[in-house]
């Protein structure tokens, strides 16, 4: 059966949501799919957004938004997106929350592009419904896999003058350094110790 029921997302807050977001990718990438940890936890984890997707109060979802470039618009590449199992086949708008969410808070950003890699045909079909589209560029091998660029442009805000009414930028943003000022101490009590 499948069931919307109440689906949270939020921007990870502390290191401990950050685990959280980091279970769930084991889960999924490692431990489904057979990846190294290597691959999965590189040096990009503490600079970058990580959401975080709750379903009935259960963590089950997470997707990291990294900002590569604010050339011309500025680009995002949205990555490690990872629902567990038995949550994506029941609650298939878990991928669809993280999806909006990641997309607000990008355009909060300003940022006009986002970039990605798929691998899977079924995942392109369902990146293409919501708006992405291959680039044209070479596929990537890489461990003998195949993963085909894609992009999806923003339109930016409409009306500037909703901007009150919304999260502001600082709003949407004041979690990151929580996150980082608490890795750093954390890395700081190591060397004392």
């Amino acid at each position: 059966m499948m069931t919307k029921s109440v689906i949270d997302v939020a921007i990870v807050k502390g290191l401990d949501e950050l685990e959280l977001a980091y279970a769930i990718r084991r889960k999924v990438f490692m431990d489904e799919g057979g990846e190294p940890e290597e691959e999965q936890f590189d040096g990009n984890d503490l600079c970058s957004v990580h959401l975080i997707a709750k379903w009935n109060g259960a963590v089950c979802g997470t997707m990291r938004i990294r900002i590569i470039s604010m050339d011309e618009g500025g680009t995002a590449i949205w990555e490690r997106l990872a629902v567990e199992q038995n949550a994506r086949e029941k609650n298939p708008w878990i991928f669809r929350s993280l999806l909006l969410n990641a997309k607000r808070y990008t355009e909060l950003l300003g940022l006009k592009t986002v970039i990605g890699i798929v691998e899977n045909p079924k995942l392109m079909r369902f990146w293409k419904l919501y708006g992405f589209k291959p680039t044209g560029e070479k596929p990537l091998n890489y461990r003998g896999h195949e993963y085909v660029p894609i992009k999806l442009s923003l339109a930016g805000r409409k009306n500037e003058d909703t901007m009150d009414q919304e999260v502001t930028l600082r709003q949407a943003v004041r979690a990151f350094p929580d996150v980082f000022a608490q890795a750093q101490e954390c890395q700081a009590q190591r060397y004392q110790a």
